[in-house]
């Protein structure tokens, strides 16, 4: 297995889909998971990625939490993500960071369990400190550093909703994550030559059938396959993994293909429990 795998954990998008949760990705070196969004059933995914032998490690590594911004999609699962692998095992505290707003989010969950945590820890063999969470607010620029990896955070335009996308450098490659956000004109020069781009993309072929609200919206803050294309010019990664899809009725070929007009590289149409080695 190599040093460092990207795996997907939830594809998708706000609109509930049969065969794809919403936004998380991890990115595992040395079998150490580095989180990046909690959507609803990312947990879940982890289960059912090891039980399929596609990674070597289990909830209970979940330690290490990065927020591109707070909407539910991307962290609707966080109560889930603090309390299901501390039934597992997990005896290490979460450490969360993100922007503006996510330690009153980490505070209010565990206020709204309190009397699931007090029985459980009553009742239960649990440890002290798996379902505590250290909640971090960031800025631009490194925000976490250990042995392995080195996160870089920059700010994304997703609106009035603060918003970061994040660069994880480690020795097997580079990979970054856009999160939610329309194109940044410093996001070019930030993540040019990264190993394994990841960003979230609509359709522009089907963007004319929207409402002219939901055009305001999505062009005030998504990206286009078009403006994609455009980026991915610039950024010229070894591969381009499509999350976040807004496919309004396209098959992910085709999406791809959008992409693809306008970018000779390597484009992939993710799926959930997607694994991919750096």
């Amino acid at each position: 297995m190599s040093r460092g795998q990207v795996v997907i954990l939830g594809s998708g998008s706000p609109n509930a889909e049969a065969d794809r949760v919403s936004s998380a990705v991890a990115i595992a070196v040395e079998d150490q998971p580095y989180l990046f969004d909690c959507g609803h059933g990312c947990v879940q995914r982890v289960v059912q990625a090891h039980a399929a032998g596609a990674i070597n490690w289990g909830t209970t590594a979940l330690t290490r939490l990065f927020v591109t911004h707070l909407h539910a999609d991307h962290t609707v699962g966080l109560a889930d993500l603090l309390f299901t692998p501390w039934i597992h095992g997990r005896a290490e505290k979460i450490v969360a960071y993100g922007p503006p707003g996510i330690k009153h989010m980490a505070r209010h969950i565990l206020l709204a369990y309190e009397e699931n945590i007090r029985e459980h820890r009553a009742a239960h063999p649990s440890s002290d400190d798996g379902y505590k969470i250290d909640a971090r607010e960031i800025e631009d620029g490194i925000c976490y550093r250990d042995e392995r990896v080195e996160v870089h955070a920059l700010q994304a335009d997703h609106g009035d909703l603060a918003a970061f996308s994040y660069k994880v450098i480690t020795a097997a490659g580079t990979v970054v994550i856009s999160g939610d956000t329309k194109p940044v004109p410093a996001f070019a020069d930030w993540a040019k030559g990264c190993d394994v781009l990841i960003h979230e993309v609509y359709s522009a072929a089907q963007f004319g059938d929207r409402s002219p609200a939901w055009q305001r919206y999505h062009a005030g803050v998504h990206t286009s396959t078009a403006e994609l294309a455009a980026l991915a010019r610039q950024v010229r990664p070894r591969l381009l993994l499509l999350y976040h899809q807004l496919f309004w009725g396209l098959r992910p070929e085709e999406l791809v293909a959008e992409v693809s007009s306008g970018y000779d590289g390597g484009v992939i149409s993710t799926n959930d429990l997607d694994v991919f080695d750096l």
